[in-house]
């Protein structure tokens, strides 16, 4: 069974400021040059005491952010929305979400006047819907109409109850409604998990949110794709079971893009008891109905085996890094990169294309440029023009002390001929960091299950990402990094 844990990021005053003097234009920004990067610090926003205390199998570790997700006002590029973990425990999540904006591409950033109310340390009670011990894999996205919808997977220490619920911001970010449930199951035998929410932005209103839910007995289990569609640009919504799986299978990591001619695209991770596989599959009557996978190509087990440690320390780092689409505005291309592993067992980021909407792609191609070990977590970017860009962590500067695991965070960028390898070339965005220094999970230290990736214009994207700081009162930060194409 797929059954996973994650976490999260912070904010202090939130300085998610990138350095140096920045261009006032996406544009300028597209300049090349180095990344231009500033470090999120600051203790945890969240109330002093708030949450549970540690217990037998828990392990909180305060003022660690981890797992930013990244959005963009699609009409105002300069004018983004991310949502992260803070404060997170060695499982089943953290204590709450923090959410910042920033009204410059990413050069500065600004904590929201109220966070949603996902946990009860973001002020969440019975009363408003968000009355749970933690939060986690939190999502973000921003409506044509500049309203930010952030969703959670909100559940009980014990993972006994489990909810997916969705907040919305009227503007863009800085002021959050209460939660809104789509998913609640207080049976152990139900289990939601990882939901991503998407605004189309070719039909103002219409908001979706898709998640797996685990429905498992002593026999089978089975873990199929529910989706919730808002009409009213993320007021109220309707959910259903829209793609069911066969027995002793499931799917994790749903994302869902819509693309200009109304076709529904959902990307994932299908597994069953011994292998797993990256699918896309297709809608076009509105998400009614689903094709069969369009893109199903084999993929690392969604929790094992761990991100191979270059050091075989017996300290190892989480996987949990799940497939993800991005596609070019306005036209039929879209781009897929998921963690693929080759027969020595090294992780590395594995790039598809498809340029009719999702109905056929091209043969996978490796597009990291890891000289040696593994390349891990990677995410996708495309812009209007086409540029596509990928980031991913790699262990490339490892020294010999097993205590230590340097970490670097690169970039990959491609504007033609993105299905040859060679197409894509290489820049550094920042490290390294000791990544023994992140929180530990259940299964392995928590480098991050996804991070954020956007387009500002031009060939210009904006990434946040966590790193360790080397501070263990302040252990994780997320940072954010402006860099051109």
């Amino acid at each position: 069974m797929i059954r996973r844990s994650r976490a999260l990021l912070p904010a202090a005053a939130i300085l998610l400021a990138c350095a140096v003097a920045q261009p006032a234009a996406a544009d300028d920004a597209s300049r090349s040059g180095p990344a231009i990067v500033r470090p999120v610090s600051g203790t945890s926003p969240l109330p002093a005491g708030c949450g549970l205390p540690p217990a037998d199998g828990y392990t909180l570790n305060p003022n660690a952010e981890v797992l930013p997700m990244l959005a963009r006002d699609p009409n105002r590029p300069w004018h983004l929305v991310t949502v992260f973990q803070q404060d997170r425990w060695n499982r089943y999540g953290s204590n709450g979400a923090v959410t910042a904006v920033s009204d410059d591409y990413g050069k500065t950033w600004r904590r929201s006047e109220n966070l949603p109310a996902f946990s009860r340390c973001n002020g969440g009670t019975a009363a408003n819907g968000g009355d749970y011990d933690v939060t986690t894999d939190n999502w973000v996205t921003v409506t044509p109409s500049g309203a930010a919808v952030a969703a959670s997977f909100s559940l009980s220490r014990t993972g006994e109850v489990t909810a997916i619920l969705v907040s919305r911001s009227a503007d863009g970010g800085r002021h959050w409604d209460a939660p809104v449930t789509l998913q609640r199951d207080d049976n152990p035998r139900f289990f939601n998990d990882r939901p991503s929410v998407t605004a189309d932005p070719y039909h103002p209103g219409v908001v979706y949110a898709v998640w797996d839910r685990i429905d498992s007995t002593e026999e089978s289990w089975v873990q199929p794709i529910y989706l919730a569609k808002s009409t009213d640009d993320g007021r109220t919504w309707t959910t259903s079971k829209v793609y069911d799986v066969p027995a002793n299978s499931g799917v994790i990591g749903t994302q869902l893009v819509p693309l200009a001619d109304g076709t529904l695209l959902i990307g994932m991770h299908h597994e069953t008891d011994t292998d797993g596989a990256t699918q896309v599959i297709r809608s076009t009557d509105g998400g009614r109905t689903w094709s069969a996978p369009t893109l199903n190509v084999p993929a690392p087990l969604a929790v094992g085996p761990r991100i191979p440690d270059p050091d075989n320390s017996g300290d190892p780092l989480r996987n949990a890094s799940l497939p993800l689409l991005a596609a070019q505005p306005g036209t039929q291309v879209v781009n897929a990169v998921w963690q693929s592993q080759d027969s020595d067992g090294t992780f590395h980021v594995a790039y598809s294309r498809s340029t009719n909407g999702g109905k056929t792609w091209s043969s996978p191609v490796r597009v990291d440029k890891t000289p040696t070990g593994s390349a891990a977590v990677p995410v996708v970017a495309a812009s209007r023009t086409g540029t596509v860009a990928v980031t991913y962590y790699d262990f490339r500067n490892n020294t010999p002390d097993p205590a230590t695991l340097p970490t670097d965070v690169w970039a990959v960028t491609c504007a033609t001929d993105c299905t040859r390898s060679g197409a894509w070339s290489e820049q550094h965005i920042e490290g390294p960091f000791d990544a023994r220094k992140v929180p530990a999970t259940s299964v392995g230290r928590l480098v991050g299950d996804y991070t954020g990736l956007v387009s500002v214009g031009g060939n210009a994207f904006t990434a946040v990402y966590g790193v360790a700081t080397g501070d263990a009162a302040n252990p994780v930060d997320v940072h954010s990094a402006l860099f051109s194409g």
